[in-house]
């Protein structure tokens, strides 16, 4: 499966986001031939210091940019997180589409770890949603929902091949959202894409630099990681992915679990 990440750099009006978007969009459509999916980043659009006005209607503007962009260019694109609001939810949620090449809602995946302030402004989601992509299943993990060993796991443990990570991670994170990629992928044999936001708002800077993260075929024990990387600043990464060698990893790692119900936690006290 070929894959691809853009990440268009964020302004502070929202029509320049949106030809941002569609400039990107062009530029890989240049250099490369054809890709199965590409992701945007969690956060693509201007960002308001006043929380509500950042909230669109569901399915409204940013749903409607992003459903024509699958049509018009006959992809199949994950939106990145837009931040709706839903007449029968008392909070608005964080919310990832999935359109086919022939712009078709497939579904939408809510945020279901909510980060800092969202707490207290979003409603979290409570459903894990599989979507299917010629023969193999996916699920989109928002940003934070990467960050817990559950969501992933609980993603791969019912059948998802690949795991797709919309994010925005400031410059200071970077760090440490490399660590939980790779062990995300480690501990479930399962390759990742997270396209990460490109701009500065709320003086902080986010930089880009989306990771692709496979295995190398062949390597069994240590697998060996595929890493490819997306540019610091606006533009894209692609890379193709072999979904199949993962999964003869990831019998042979969920053979070795011991459950955990099984083990005693005993307290020696000193």
């Amino acid at each position: 499966m070929r894959i691809a990440c853009i990440q268009p750099e964020i302004f502070e009006d929202r029509m320049k986001c949106y030809s941002e978007v569609e400039n990107v969009l062009k530029n890989l459509l240049k250099n490369v031939d054809r890709f199965d999916i590409v992701c945007l980043p969690e956060r693509w659009l201007p960002f308001m210091k006043e929380i509500p006005d950042n909230f669109q209607e569901e399915r409204g503007e940013a749903y409607t940019f992003i459903k024509n962009i699958a049509k018009e260019y006959g992809i199949n694109i994950l939106s990145g997180a837009i931040w709706e609001k839903r007449n029968n939810s008392e909070k608005p949620s964080i919310t990832c589409y999935f359109f086919n090449e022939s712009g078709e809602e497939v579904g939408r995946q809510d945020k279901i770890h909510l980060y800092s302030y969202e707490r207290g402004e979003f409603e979290p989601g409570n459903e894990l949603n599989l979507f299917k992509l010629r023969n193999y299943r996916f699920a989109i993990l928002i940003c934070f929902d990467m960050a817990f060993f559950e969501t992933p796991r609980l993603a791969v443990e019912n059948s998802a091949d690949i795991l797709f990570s919309p994010t925005q991670i400031r410059e200071e994170g970077m760090d440490n959202w490399m660590i939980y990629l790779q062990a995300r992928a480690l501990e479930n044999r399962v390759p990742i894409t997270a396209c990460n936001t490109v701009g500065r708002f709320l003086n902080r800077k986010f930089l880009g630099k989306s990771k692709i993260i496979s295995f190398t075929k062949g390597f069994f024990s240590p697998s060996k990681l595929k890493i490819s990387e997306g540019p610091i600043g606006s533009g894209f990464v692609f890379d193709d992915i072999d979904l199949n060698f993962p999964k003869k990893l990831r019998k042979i790692r969920f053979n070795e679990k011991v459950d955990k119900n099984i083990i005693k936690v005993k307290l020696i006290n000193n």
